[in-house]
């Protein structure tokens, strides 16, 4: 397996981010960045304005380090193989040097970049229209589950892109629903292999719900302390991407997919 270039990676990235500023591609964004407020309000409605602050922390969640993150992601990620064969362009990135690598890295990059500021800005529109305690160490918590769940989802759908690029949004949402929704809430090994795992546990430990958690609850998070969680997420994504970049150095596409 040839080591990609940095450079390659940073300029497939650049190429791939310009492709995304497109009014479609940026209504779908605006429209992504205001849903997590939407709902908010419409909670905060509902409970007449007495929506528990703790309540709103865990829909902020649910909202954005796991749905409009998810979402970005597979959009962003999951095309990496499949406009290329569909545009006819995968033989010119396989003849360059590490051309391979330095277009999955790129995507990566990209679409790490991509979702993670569009949910940035739709953390930061909810968090002006919710009320919740210490709205600034919200931000930070937020901030950080955002990056680890866009980098360590990326990581996971590079796989299926790279595997079965003409079905990659489908089997990516399998593998969202098995590996992280149906196997992260295992209490078993199996779920140590899960980002969703390290998010949960990230986001009781820095909002300091431990001691509050019923035992039930407990089961699906982590003992370790957060650093722990941190350098999981990192690992996992580590694992994602280098099985990934194997599998698409020694994967050949039929002549009838290049078209």
């Amino acid at each position: 397996m040839q080591m990609p270039s940095l450079w390659g990676a940073v300029a497939v990235a650049g190429f791939q981010l310009r492709r995304l500023l497109t009014p479609p591609r940026l209504a779908m964004a605006a429209l992504g960045a205001v849903f997590p407020a939407a709902v908010m309000l419409a909670a905060s409605r509902a409970s007449r304005g007495r929506l528990d602050p703790d309540l709103a922390v865990v829909l902020l969640y649910v909202l954005i380090p796991e749905g409009l993150c998810l979402l970005g992601l597979l959009v962003t990620m999951c095309p990496a193989v499949s406009d290329e064969l569909e545009r006819g362009t995968w033989v010119h990135v396989t003849v360059r040097p590490s051309g391979r690598a330095s277009l999955l890295l790129g995507t990566f990059l990209a679409a790490v970049v991509w979702t993670g500021s569009v949910a940035l800005i739709a953390l930061g529109i909810a968090l002006a229209v919710t009320k919740v305690w210490h709205p600034e160490a919200v931000a930070m918590a937020f901030s950080g589950l955002i990056v680890l769940s866009c980098i360590g989802r990326a990581a996971l759908f590079a796989l299926p892109a790279v595997i079965m690029p003409k079905r990659a949004l489908v089997a990516s949402v399998g593998v969202a629903i098995v590996v992280e929704y149906l196997a992260g809430v295992l209490p078993a090994v199996v779920n140590q292999a899960t980002v969703s795992l390290r998010l949960r546990t990230l986001l009781v430990e820095w909002m300091g719900w431990r001691r509050k958690l019923p035992v039930e609850i407990q089961l699906l998070v982590d003992m370790q302390p957060a650093w722990v969680q941190v350098i999981a997420v990192f690992i996992v994504a580590a694992v994602f991407l280098t099985a990934a970049l194997f599998i698409l150095e020694r994967r050949q596409f039929p002549p009838s997919e290049e078209v």
